[in-house]
């Protein structure tokens, strides 16, 4: 009983260590967007909910894009725990012939539904905001896609605090040239919208920059040769990217969809809707730290062939993610108005973002257990599993219900968010339901190729 109990301590501590940095990183990313939020509230109303609708346009479908290379969690960490440098390195290199097509294809898209959501709503200040910022912001999309796995090989490694230090500058070098170019501020000129795109431009490549920077000293440039494509290799990437593609499309969908339509409803709701929505995110950085965490720590001792401890580090941050919720959710409850006054001033915005807060903060811990629980999944190759749990629960539960609260019912945008957060309880319960029937027997455990057996 005693050496279990150590066992575990031990197993928290090391979790922790690698966690922690982790979620520093995703805070930072999601930092950079708070920022631009509390500056385009500060330029004006219109300006902030332009910037809401081009945000979450964008980012929506570069995280859905962004979620075909989340194998590479799969890959690295069980090569890493397998001892199997030869895997690693041929990984590695094919991951980057992974961002050059994810990164087109996310190019097209990102252009053809700017094109046709231009084409099909009438010109108004606000669709014009939108246009503006994302017309400027696809520019760092290259930057994006590369940096993803570079971040992502040294992470498995456990080498996560030099992406942590670069992270923070980058979120510095965000909030001066917001400043600069939203602002006008030191004498340059006042662009609003257009210049918060053009901060998160400059701050994302210099975050690359840093990146490219760190591997080349670490591996030397002999190590960076050309490698051609091996289909068979992007064939197993998107084996397993597809399906996680997939599941952050049905996730990060249900709250674009959501997003289109506040966006009928007034410049007010969807304002409203953008700030609680950015908070929301932030605190999801969170246990997406501990998800990412998990998938490496599951994955790792997966590969070195102990199946028990990779269902004890996923339970791990299973709990640890539901506890750190439940910390937010009391804080939501408790200090929503002080929070909303950082982002607007207009009262009919904070208003109606205090009635959305109180749903925000009831699914908190739903939210971190089926993130930290879809990561701990992703460490054992499974990622089919999330995909129909939230194709499940955002769209015959979440959406259909906030439709009917939103418009049948006449309960708006707080309507709809009702939905979103039955949505969001639903698939957390389901996933957890499948983590434990997974992992019950540890015997049937095994990683996704054969690897040299640790000594």
């Amino acid at each position: 009983m005693n050496r279990q109990h150590i066992s575990l301590s031990a197993e928290l501590r090391d979790t922790l260590k690698l966690a922690g940095p982790i979620v520093l990183n995703q805070v930072g990313h999601m930092s950079m967007a708070i920022v631009d939020t509390i500056v385009a509230g500060h330029i004006s109303t219109i300006a902030l909910a332009g910037l809401g609708l081009g945000a979450n346009f964008f980012w929506t479908f570069t995280a859905i894009c962004t979620c075909c290379m989340l194998p590479l969690d799969t890959f690295f960490s069980q090569s890493f725990g397998a001892r199997d440098e030869q895997s690693l390195q041929k990984y590695f290199v094919q991951s980057f012939w992974l961002c050059a097509i994810v990164a087109a294809a996310s190019t097209i898209g990102v252009i053809a539904g700017l094109i046709l959501y231009l084409h099909l709503t009438p010109p108004t200040p606000t669709t014009e905001a939108f246009a503006v910022y994302v017309r400027t912001v696809i520019w760092c999309l290259p930057s994006i896609f590369l940096f993803f796995p570079l971040q992502r090989y040294w992470q498995a490694q456990h080498r996560v605090l030099p992406f942590t230090i670069i992270i923070i500058a980058a979120n510095v070098l965000n909030l001066a040239a917001c400043l600069a170019f939203g602002l006008g501020d030191w004498g340059f000129p006042r662009l609003g919208v257009q210049g918060l795109a053009l901060a998160t431009v400059i701050s994302r490549y210099a975050m690359l920059f840093g990146a490219i920077a760190f591997t080349w000293w670490q591996m030397r440039p002999a190590s960076l040769r050309f490698v051609k494509m091996d289909w068979t290799v992007q064939r197993q990437f998107f084996r397993l990217g597809l399906p996680a593609a997939s599941h952050a499309a049905l996730e990060i969908g249900a709250f674009g969809i959501a997003t289109l339509v506040v966006g009928v409803l007034g410049a007010v709701p969807l304002a409203a809707h953008h700030v609680c929505l950015m908070m929301a995110s932030f605190t999801f950085m969170f246990p997406l730290g501990f998800s990412a965490a998990a998938a490496v720590r599951v994955g790792t001792f997966l590969g070195a062939q102990q199946p028990e401890r990779a269902r004890r580090a996923g339970w791990l941050c299973i709990g640890i993610s539901a506890a750190v919720m439940a910390f937010f959710g009391l804080c939501y409850l408790a200090f929503a108005r002080p929070l909303l006054l950082a982002f607007t001033h207009d009262l009919e915005v904070i208003r109606l973002g205090t009635k959305i807060l109180v749903l925000v903060a009831l699914f908190q811990i739903a939210d971190g257990i089926q993130v930290s629980t879809t990561g701990a999944l992703r460490g054992l190759g499974n990622t089919r599993a999330p995909m129909i749990a939230n194709f499940l629960g955002h769209y015959p539960i979440g959406l259909a219900l906030g439709f009917l609260l939103c418009f049948y019912f006449g309960f708006g945008v707080v309507g709809l968010w009702t939905g979103l957060s039955a949505g969001l309880v639903s698939v957390a319960i389901m996933l957890l339901v499948v983590w434990f029937r997974v992992t019950r027997d540890v015997a049937q455990l095994k990683p996704m190729a054969a690897h040299a057996t640790i000594p």
